[in-house]
């Protein structure tokens, strides 16, 4: 296994390591599981081709300055700077995804893979250590995580011996006999009480003072269906305002409003007459003066 560094790569390779970082970027992120590097120390030769166009884009802008050609040059050191990140970010979800389902999928009793699940081993030699140390980071944190919730014992049931059947609450309908059995009905307790009385016999009244009766309706009219005859007294007895005549020295932009609910729009040199709380208001501020007849 290599171990990641490279002698100086030329030109020529470097622009090998571009087209691999870009097809290797577009493969990994249509696949759910790490695809395998295409070349030995692929990661540190990545390294050189950013370095090398790191350096280029410097020497353009200090002999040219920054022209066409240098601003080509820093597009196309960003393109390959986000095709790094794109395929750093999918090649460490397969890889996690890969390590957690590895380490769930085993079988709580014998530690084994289930039949049928198991997901193709990754050959180490094709990727990167940085890439297995990672992995095996995964797996740690997933066997604690095991653990700490007890994984084993929630998957390890008794599916063999049958669950007892739920205990039924509901009674044998009355409709179920036996023939032969003599169904005993329950013995007609008598009551010490009054008999009811028979349908169709007379109701008396109970006894019920004229006066608690009076006092009833007037309490509660809405209840008993009278009316108190003091409550329509009361309504008619309803006083009405008094008036009074004014004159209005200046405008008011909005209108007054009276206890019957009507707008009283006042101008300058209107004679009004309107209730006398209102008239002395106005005649208090200035508004109006009075106009007694």
């Amino acid at each position: 296994m290599d171990d990641g560094s490279l002698p100086r790569l030329s030109p020529s390779r470097l622009m090998a390591v571009d087209r691999a970082l870009d097809e290797l970027a577009r493969t990994q992120r249509r696949s759910s599981i790490p695809i395998e590097l295409p070349m030995p120390g692929f990661w540190s030769a990545v390294g050189q081709l950013v370095q090398h166009l790191e350096a280029e884009l410097a020497e353009t802008i200090r002999s040219e300055g920054m022209t066409a050609k240098a601003q080509l040059q820093s597009r196309k050191l960003g393109v390959v700077r986000t095709a790094v990140k794109d395929l750093t970010r999918n090649r460490l979800n397969a890889f996690t995804q890969h390590a957690v389902l590895m380490s769930l999928i085993q079988s709580p009793e014998e530690g084994a893979l289930a039949p049928g699940m198991r997901p193709d081993p990754i050959e180490w030699e094709k990727h990167d250590p940085s890439e297995r140390a990672f992995y095996s980071g995964v797996g740690h944190l997933v066997d604690k995580y095991k653990h700490d919730v007890s994984w084993r014992s929630l998957l390890s049931n008794n599916w063999d011996t049958p669950a007892p059947p739920p205990l039924s609450s509901v009674h044998t309908p009355l409709t179920e006999f036996v023939p032969g059995e003599a169904v005993e009905e329950p013995p007609i307790v008598e009551s010490e009480g009054p008999e009811p009385q028979e349908q169709g016999s007379h109701w008396e009244d109970p006894e019920y003072d004229e006066e608690d009766r009076i006092r009833e309706i007037d309490d509660f009219p809405e209840i008993s269906g009278a009316v108190n005859p003091h409550s329509e007294t009361r309504e008619e007895v309803r006083e009405e305002p008094e008036m009074r005549r004014i004159l209005i020295l200046q405008d008011l932009d909005d209108p007054i409003i009276t206890e019957n609910g009507e707008e009283i729009t006042l101008k300058t040199g209107d004679i009004e007459f309107c209730p006398s709380i209102i008239a002395d208001t106005l005649i208090a501020a200035g508004i109006a003066e009075a106009a007694d007849i």
